[in-house]
């Protein structure tokens, strides 16, 4: 049964889960020869506050603050 799990920030829309979610399941039927009821994808999101690249929070990043 093989589990996918996607870690990204925050902000996507519905329709652009919807597709990536589709999409990676459809890969994986292909690849592994398995059905689409054996996969599932999870989709951990992180808000701008709880990430950070470089030393730097996004929510930084974003607002233009220096580091």
């Amino acid at each position: 049964m093989p589990r996918i799990i996607i870690q990204s920030l925050e902000g996507r829309s519905l329709e652009q889960k919807r597709e990536l979610v589709r999409r990676m399941t459809l890969d994986v039927v292909d690849v592994y020869r398995v059905t689409p009821d054996q996969v599932t994808v999870f989709i951990e999101e992180a808000s701008p506050e709880n990430f950070a690249k470089g030393g730097v929070l996004e929510a930084d990043k974003r607002a233009g603050v220096a580091s």
